[in-house]
Parts: C-alpha cells; structure tokens; sequence
C-alpha cells in the first residue's frame, strides 16, 4: 500500500517513530520554554522589549544559557524523523534565536554606556521577536504532526 493511503500519510513503522520522537524532545522543549520564560520575566520589560534594568550586569541571560545548554543540544542533535522535520528545523531555528538574543544581551550589559549598548539591546530584541516568530512555527508544525498521528 502506498505511504499516502496510510494515516496521515506516514505508514506504521513512521507512525512509531514519530511517537518516540515526540516522546523524547517535548519534555525536552518544554524545559526549554519554561527556563525562557523565567529569564524573559526577569529580563523583558514589555513583550519583545529587553531592558538593561531587569539584568543590568547579563547574569540572567548568562544563566539562561547555562541552563538549557544540554538540553538544547539534546533537541537539535537528535535526529528528525518522517513527519517531524518542519518542526525540529523551526524549533533548532527558534533555539538558536533565543542563544544570539541572550548572548548579545549578555554582550549589551557588559559594553559600559561608551560603547552603546542599546545598539546591542535592539539586536536582542530583533532576535527575541525572530524566536517567537519561529516558535510559532514550531508549535504550528507540532500541531499539524500530532493531528498526523491521531487520524
């Protein structure tokens, strides 16, 4: 039988590579978006707007990174499978936006007010409207992956 006629058009064996994948990197991303979010608290005055007073010397960028080092790398090594591809590339897109937007923040808080750090503040901020974007991919991409396996 054609893969096409099978559900979602992803025969058995992708179906349950699918479901392993998905098993393994949603923990994965769901880590990832909660540590976002709390740095994001910290660091984001309004939505998409990064302020040197929320972390005036970057540590909380700096720790940000730290902490979904592994985890990031875990996700965007792994593999995609059939079905998943739209959504790991978005994801590792997005992950990667979200690493340039806290590096130059970090970048931005240490520049001291001769060097302009709100040339780098605004950079954060495109990357941190960049990884949104992308992560509304992503979550598109799940969506559409995930109504793939219950049809």
């Amino acid at each position: 039988m054609l893969s096409f006629l099978h559900r979602g058009g992803l025969n058995s064996e992708e179906r349950v590579d699918a479901q392993e994948y998905l098993r393994a990197v949603k923990p994965l991303a769901e880590t990832l978006d909660r540590e976002y979010a709390a740095w994001l608290e910290v660091a984001v005055d309004r939505p998409h707007e990064f302020s040197l007073d929320g972390d005036p010397d970057g540590q909380h960028a700096s720790v940000y990174l730290w902490r979904v080092g592994d985890a990031a790398r875990e996700l965007v090594q792994r593999d995609p499978v059939k079905g998943a591809e739209r959504y790991h590339e978005a994801m590792s897109l997005c992950l990667e936006a979200r690493a340039a937007a806290a590096a130059v923040f970090k970048e931005a808080s240490g520049t001291g007010s001769h060097n302009n750090p709100a040339a780098r503040v605004t950079m954060a901020n495109r990357k941190l409207i960049e990884a949104d974007k992308l992560l509304d991919r992503a979550r598109e991409a799940l969506r559409e992956l995930e109504a793939r396996l219950v049809r």
